[in-house]
């Protein structure tokens, strides 16, 4: 096996895509290549016109402007700026499902930082070479 992780995302809320980019930025900096598969919300979240605004928590639901709020004083950035970061810096494949992206209607172009769409059966053999798998 390779030293690949792989992460199908099913979360379209902030606690969750910033614990995904985390083991994200962990796994590029041990050299490691991740693919990352978005399911239903996680495609959802990564819409262009979403990503940026969404402050949804998984629990606790009205404390997402208090952790947005507390992340901005930390100086930590946002999910989707520590996945930018950690594309620039090693092998992250992002795909959209092709049945998620159909139920929200995007093509590509509407979403942010996605390399493709592909199916489910795909995504099980990239998957099946992977030396981790985690769903989130």
């Amino acid at each position: 096996m390779t030293d690949k992780m792989c992460i199908t995302l099913m979360s379209g809320s902030i606690d969750r895509l910033t614990g995904m980019a985390v083991l994200v930025s962990a796994a590029v900096s041990m050299d490691m290549e991740v693919e990352i598969f978005l399911q239903l919300w996680g495609v959802y979240a990564f819409k262009k016109d979403v990503m940026k605004k969404n402050m949804n928590l998984s629990e606790f639901k009205e404390m997402g402007e208090k952790v947005a709020a507390r992340l901005k004083e930390l100086n930590l950035p946002m999910w989707y700026d520590l996945l930018k970061q950690a594309r620039e810096l090693g092998k992250v494949k992002i795909h959209a499902c092709s049945l998620a992206s159909r139920i929200w209607g995007v093509k590509l172009e509407d979403l942010e930082m996605v390399d493709d769409i592909i199916g489910a059966g795909e995504w099980v053999d990239k998957m099946s070479k992977a030396k981790i798998n985690l769903f989130i």
